[in-house]
C-alpha cells in the first residue's frame, strides 16, 4: 500500500504531466493547490489526469459517483489512497 506522501505525489505528477502536454509550465503544486480554473486546466485536460492516474494506479474512483465535493490536489490524493486501500 501506498503512503499518503506518496500518493499525493502521483496525483501532483500525474496533474504536472498533463500541464506540460498542454504547453504550461507547471507552477509549484502542493497538495493545498485547489483544482479548480485557477489551474489551468479544462474538463478533457482533467479526463487526461485522471486516465494518466489510472495507469500509474490501476484505480478509477470515478467509476462509482463520487459523493464528496473534491477541492484540492489532497481531496484527490485522499481519494485515490481509500481506493488504494491506505
Amino acid at each position: 500500500m501506498p503512503s499518503k506522501e506518496e500518493v499525493g505525489k502521483t496525483v501532483m505528477d500525474a496533474i504536472r504531466e498533463t500541464l506540460v502536454a498542454k504547453g504550461r509550465k507547471p507552477d509549484s503544486l502542493s497538495l493545498a493547490t485547489p483544482i479548480d480554473g485557477s489551474l489551468g486546466l479544462d474538463s478533457l485536460d482533467w479526463a487526461a489526469v485522471v486516465v494518466r492516474l489510472e495507469d500509474k494506479t490501476g484505480v478509477d474512483p470515478f467509476q462509482k459517483p463520487v459523493e464528496r465535493e473534491l477541492r484540492t490536489i489532497e481531496d484527490l490524493a485522499v481519494l485515490y489512497g481509500e481506493m488504494l486501500g491506505d
